[in-house]
């Protein structure tokens, strides 16, 4: 069986996941977010990836679906906002996943440079 993995979130962070073999969707709020994640959801999605922006919008009912053994929902990085949340989602997934911190030697690489 082939695993989904969808992408929900505004537009211009989106987009260029649908290239990738992704399915994306657009949502703006914390409604229709929802709506989308349940959808899929019952679709057998094993990840499902949900903008920065967008997470902050839907609070406490993202933490609901981020409890469930699947799918999985991760938080990424928006195109319009400088990242916090999803950044540290996507460096405790990559560690978890390879053991290393791939994410966290980049930023110490850049200081370096900055020196």
């Amino acid at each position: 069986m082939e695993q989904k993995v969808g992408v929900i979130g505004e537009h211009d962070s989106i987009a260029g996941f649908r290239a990738l073999g992704l399915s994306v969707a657009e949502a703006v709020d914390a409604e229709s977010a929802d709506k989308i994640l349940s959808k899929w959801a019952s679709e057998d999605y094993a990840v499902i990836f949900v903008t920065e922006l967008l997470a902050e919008k839907m609070g406490p009912q993202l933490a609901d679906w981020r409890l469930r053994y699947l799918p999985v929902v991760t938080v990424i990085p928006s195109a319009r906002q400088a990242s916090w949340l999803g950044k540290l989602d996507l460096r405790t997934a990559i560690r978890k996943a390879t053991g290393i911190d791939m994410i966290g030697q980049r930023d110490k690489s850049r200081e370096h440079k900055e020196d």
